[in-house]
């Protein structure tokens, strides 16, 4: 019996030391399964396998972290460190974030001209990725400007934490060769001792430049002696290229009769107020101007001082009868009062006698408008086009000749369809 029991005790014994040892090594084995340094590159996903060298000797559910890895921001660069017990066996574990990686992008080949502003580095590139934010994106080197050329220059992309990428950018530089073109000069005819406007009217458009430089040279001009000056307009591009246009000055002593614009404007406002409504558009109230004119003032040449515009225009606002001159004139003045861009257009060339209509800008679009009434035709242009214009026949005769390239460009669509010219009104 004694041998008996001390043979289960042995093998109890024996039972206790290979159970001890398949546990400890059980626990040594996932032990040594965990990895205890991981590192992943900035912006890339956690995932738990990461930390195991194998989980097919266990349930990954039956590993614990320390930490909630999903909430861990794999943006900044950073060393974490946590646990991971797996059965009650903990091992320290160290999680390295690092941003290794140079920023990427797309080189967008820039094409300009010699004389304008070198851009922004970030202009250049587009579709720049890194995990870091903001990302510093300059030039290492200028473009050659000195002539038409392909030079490349190198754009550096550095991130927070030091990457750097080297692109080069095709930079396709072209010569700016064209000069401004100027337009809507004029002659000048004006009274000693008034002001003169002599940039009303003038465009100056380029190819390139959005804002050339228009310089006016009036250093001949006495404005206390009558005569004829030259006064000469000078637009200058970016670039240095240049065109020049000439115009005469007229001075002439101001007549007894003169209107000063003061009293000129002070009637055609209070005209302007009874005709039209502060809700009406440009268009609305440039119809009443014209339709006002036409059925209001009446054609006659007798006693008519045409010594000045503003004499031309107070009479036909006051005295209600002139000549064509009188119409434009007056329309004119009412134009003025409503702060409608417009100009003066005077027949050229001319067979018998000058004419003169309205030029008026509406919605940044110019368009032909006469009150004059017409032999044989009972009516008043309003809002013509070029196009239009020059189809206008009465008794087989247009007469609206003149030089184009002393005025903007006219619009190129037709609005007569919203026009009403009986009632003075749009459609």
């Amino acid at each position: 019996m004694n041998g008996f029991l001390a043979g289960i005790l042995i093998a109890t014994v024996i039972l206790l030391a290979v159970t001890c040892a398949v546990v400890i090594g059980f626990l040594r084995m996932h032990e040594e399964n965990v990895i205890p340094h991981v590192t992943i590159e900035c912006g890339e996903p956690i995932q738990k396998e990461r930390f195991f060298k194998s989980t097919v000797i266990f349930d990954e559910d039956d590993a614990e972290f320390s930490i909630d890895l999903s909430q861990i921001d794999t943006r900044v660069p950073q060393d974490i460190n946590f646990m991971i017990t797996i059965y009650g066996q903990v091992t320290p574990v160290r999680l390295t974030i690092a941003d290794t990686q140079a920023p990427t992008c797309t080189v967008v080949p820039f094409h300009m001209y010699a004389n304008e502003a070198v851009p922004e580095a970030a202009e250049c590139v587009t579709d720049v990725y890194d995990a870091q934010q903001p990302i510093s994106i300059e030039f290492m080197t200028e473009p050659d400007l000195s002539c038409t050329n392909t030079s490349i220059v190198y754009c550096k992309l550095e991130d927070l934490s030091g990457n750097i990428n080297i692109v080069e950018i095709p930079f396709i530089v072209t010569q700016d060769t064209t000069p401004p073109v100027i337009t809507g000069t004029h002659n000048f005819k004006e009274y000693i001792g008034d002001s003169i406007a002599y940039r009303t009217g003038v465009n100056v458009t380029d190819d390139i430049d959005q804002a050339p430089l228009l310089e006016i040279d009036n250093s001949n001009v006495d404005m206390n002696t009558p005569g004829f000056y030259t006064v000469t307009y000078i637009a200058t591009d970016a670039a240095g290229n240049s065109s020049t246009a000439e115009i005469t000055l007229e001075l002439v002593a101001k007549p007894s009769s003169y209107i000063e614009p003061e009293t000129l404007m002070a009637t055609a406002q209070d005209l302007l107020n009874r005709i039209t409504t502060p809700d009406m558009s440009d268009m609305e109230v440039a119809l009443k101007i014209f339709h006002w004119c036409r059925y209001h003032i009446y054609y006659s040449e007798d006693r008519i001082d045409s010594s000045s515009w503003t004499r031309a225009a107070y009479d036909g606002l006051t005295k209600f009868h002139g000549t064509c001159y009188t119409y434009a004139m007056a329309a004119r003045a009412l134009l003025n009062a409503a702060g409608i861009e417009n100009q003066i257009i005077e027949r050229d060339p001319y067979r018998w006698s000058k004419h003169y209509w309205n030029y008026i800008c509406i919605d940044g679009q110019w368009y032909h408008c006469d009150s004059t009434p017409r032999i044989g035709y009972g009516s008043y242009l309003f809002m013509y086009t070029d196009a239009e214009l020059a189809r206008f026949f009465v008794h087989n005769y247009n007469g609206y000749s003149f030089d184009h390239s002393k005025h903007p460009a006219s619009a190129t669509e037709s609005v007569q369809n919203r026009i009403n010219y009986g009632a003075g009104r749009l459609r």
